[in-house]
C-alpha cells in the first residue's frame, strides 16, 4: 500500500471513528444538519412521482434525519442505507419508527459511500445530505454514483461548499493565523468536472447562520458531533488557538458570535 493509501484510510478511520464518538450528542447539536436535511427532503418530493422503480442509496445516513422521511416519501421503494460509522447505523437503525412491513424494504450497512461497488443501473435515487464534503476525490466519486442510476434516476445532495465559515476566516486573516477549516466542495468547479450524461439539474444555495455564546462553543459544538475532524496538515497551536477565541468572542461581546454554513442543494435527473 502506498503512503498517500495509508493516508487516505488513516484519514477514513479518524472520521468513522469521530462520528461514532459523537453519535449521542448529535440530535442536540446538529440544527444545521437537521435544517438541510428537511430542505433537501423538500427538494425530493419533487422526484416522488417521477423516479423508476428500484433501491433508494442513502449515503451518511447518521441518526435517521433523512432515513425515516425517506420511507415516508418512497413507501414502496427498497432502501439501501450506508454511514461508514457504525455507531451511527446502529442508532439510526434502532430509533427509526417503521412498520414490519417496512422494515423487509431497507436494508443497513456500515459502509464508505465514496468507495461503494455498484453496477450501472443499481439505483433509482441516490440521497446523502453532509456527507460528502468528506469524500477524499469528490468528482470522481460523484462520477461513479451517477453511473449507477437507472435511466430517470435521481442523485441528491447537500452539503456546505467552500464560502462557509466566512466568519471565523475573517478571525484568522486578522491575526495572521492559519485557516484550518477542512477543504470544502467548490460548487462552480465541481459542476465544471463532474462527466454527467444527458440530465436535467438543479442548483440552490442557502445561508444558515448560527449564533453560540462564544467562540469555544462554536468548536465545541463541531467537536461533540465529530464534524471538528480536522484533516489538514496545518494545526493551530494551543496559544493561537486560545488567541483566536479570544480574539473572535471581543469582536463580537457583549453579544453571540455567528457562524455562516453556505450550503448547496444539488439535484441530477438523468433522462
Amino acid at each position: 500500500m502506498v503512503l498517500s493509501q495509508i493516508t487516505q484510510s488513516y484519514q477514513k478511520e479518524k472520521i468513522a471513528n469521530n462520528f461514532s464518538k459523537g453519535v449521542n450528542n448529535y440530535l442536540s447539536h446538529s440544527q444545521v444538519q437537521k435544517h438541510c436535511a428537511e430542505k433537501l427532503l423538500q427538494i425530493a418530493q419533487n422526484y416522488t412521482n417521477s423516479i423508476p422503480k428500484g433501491s433508494i442509496l442513502e449515503i451518511g445516513c447518521g441518526t435517521g434525519f433523512v432515513t425515516q422521511e425517506l420511507i415516508k416519501q418512497f413507501p414502496n421503494h427498497f432502501k439501501d442505507i450506508i454511514d461508514i460509522s457504525d455507531e451511527m447505523l446502529k442508532y439510526c437503525e434502532k430509533n427509526l419508527h417503521i412498520s414490519e412491513q417496512q422494515k423487509a424494504l431497507i436494508q443497513f450497512r456500515q459502509m464508505d459511500g465514496e468507495t461503494i461497488k455498484t453496477d450501472a443501473n443499481s439505483y433509482a435515487a441516490i440521497i446523502s445530505s453532509f456527507t460528502i464534503q468528506w469524500f477524499q476525490d469528490i468528482v470522481n466519486s460523484l462520477n461513479r454514483l451517477i453511473n449507477t442510476l437507472q435511466p430517470q434516476g435521481v442523485l441528491l445532495v447537500a452539503f456546505p461548499n467552500d464560502k462557509s465559515f466566512p466568519e471565523w476566516q475573517k478571525m484568522c486573516d486578522q491575526l495572521n493565523v492559519p485557516f484550518t477549516r477542512n477543504q470544502l466542495p467548490n460548487i462552480e468547479e465541481l459542476m465544471q468536472k463532474l462527466s454527467i450524461p444527458p440530465h436535467k439539474i438543479y442548483i440552490y444555495e442557502e445561508q444558515v447562520s448560527i449564533n453560540y455564546n462564544n467562540a469555544a462553543d462554536f468548536f465545541k459544538s463541531l467537536k461533540i458531533i465529530g464534524a471538528g475532524c480536522n484533516l489538514k496538515q496545518e494545526k493551530l497551536s494551543i496559544p493561537q488557538m486560545k488567541e483566536l477565541i479570544n480574539y473572535w468572542n471581543h469582536q463580537y461581546y457583549p453579544q453571540k458570535i455567528e457562524v455562516t454554513y453556505d450550503v448547496t442543494f444539488l439535484g441530477i435527473q438523468l433522462i
